[in-house]
């Protein structure tokens, strides 16, 4: 062993440390490389708990990362991820009970039935609630409505329960704009089912939009079973006010649907 000292320094932290002495290892009589020399306990000039550090952070921002394109994906694009938070959404007397309803749901107690008008912040109140519940760590399904029939239509029936199931299961189901587009027998049947399975089995966590009052749902779907069940599961919140679409379209306002 080399009777010598030297010492190095952490970029970081500024702490000194000695090199370390590192014993002969002996491998068919033969020193093995890298044995029975000094080597120094920095890595990239760092020490090892400033080295570790740095793995954390990268490790941190790699999971972001793949946190924020899941949430990107979740919520169907860039545009929603970026404009569709609480503190984007324009507060105002006829969607302040909305906007406290939502910024304060319980996915484990709450179930929410938003209608109004279009523009009014219906769909952004909605999607600010799935990415909150989806930033810890819950299970968030998005679902436009019109897309039901879509996502089952044509496969093997195991597959289709499956995709049924997921939703009954989700922690937290958005149903956006109910009452838009076709309305079929057969989209009316796979509501039914989610709906019904969810309340049945105590399952919270739902929030819907429409443009339709509970009584204009049923004259619009031409049956009262899924408003009536609706009815029996959700707080009913109005939203009224001006369509904040225009608003932005003339240079002010926040997109709000």
């Amino acid at each position: 062993m080399t009777a010598f000292l030297k010492i190095d320094e952490c970029d970081v932290c500024k702490r000194s440390l000695p090199w370390e002495w590192v014993p002969v290892v002996l491998l068919g009589g033969k020193p093995l490389a890298g044995t029975g020399v000094w080597c120094s306990q920095l890595s990239g000039r760092l020490c090892p708990a400033c080295q570790g550090d740095v793995e954390h952070r990268r490790q941190d921002e790699r999971l972001a990362q793949v946190r924020r394109r899941e949430l990107v994906q979740l919520l169907g694009g860039e545009k929603p991820f970026r404009e569709f938070t609480f503190e984007r959404y324009q507060v105002a007397s006829g969607n302040r009970l909305a906007f406290e309803r939502c910024s304060n749901f319980d996915p484990e107690s709450d179930n929410l039935y938003l209608w109004g008008p279009c523009g009014v912040g219906k769909t952004h109140l909605a999607y600010a609630t799935a990415r909150r519940c989806s930033e810890k760590t819950l299970k968030v399904a998005i679902l436009p409505v019109c897309t039901l029939s879509r996502k089952t239509r044509m496969k093997e029936p195991a597959e289709e329960q499956r995709v049924i199931d997921e939703l009954i299961n989700a922690d937290l189901l958005i149903l956006d704009d109910l009452g838009a587009g076709p309305n079929t027998s057969y989209s009316q049947q796979l509501l039914q089912e989610i709906l019904d399975a969810r309340d049945f089995r105590d399952r919270a966590g739902l929030v819907v939009t429409s443009g339709y009052s509970l009584d204009g749902l049923a004259q619009k779907m031409g049956h009262d079973a899924t408003p009536s069940r609706l009815a029996g599961m959700c707080r009913i919140v109005e939203i009224w006010g001006r369509d904040n679409r225009f608003a932005k379209a003339s240079g002010g306002g926040a997109a709000d649907e």
